[in-house]
């Protein structure tokens, strides 16, 4: 495995730490705030996710690290 393939890691790893975080403050303002419902809400922005980046005007990434992260990130709020 090369430097290239774990470019975006870091900010994987970043986005689990800050929802870690979150949760340990009670996780307000999180739409998604079970297990059960994150997990459902998670899944269902991995199976859309090129129209959620559409929606909001950006580029899907090509580095499947960083939408990873914007995924575990959105999952919270993702209907």
């Amino acid at each position: 495995m090369t430097d290239d393939t774990l470019d975006g890691r870091d900010e994987l790893l970043a986005a689990i730490h800050e929802l870690r975080a979150e949760l340990a403050a009670g996780a307000e303002g999180w739409e998604n705030d079970s297990l059960d419902r994150y997990l459902e809400a998670l899944g269902a922005l991995l199976g859309s996710i090129e129209n959620a980046y559409r929606n909001e005007g950006r580029a899907l990434p090509r580095n499947a690290w960083s939408v990873m992260a914007d995924v575990v990130r959105g999952a919270r709020f993702y209907e």
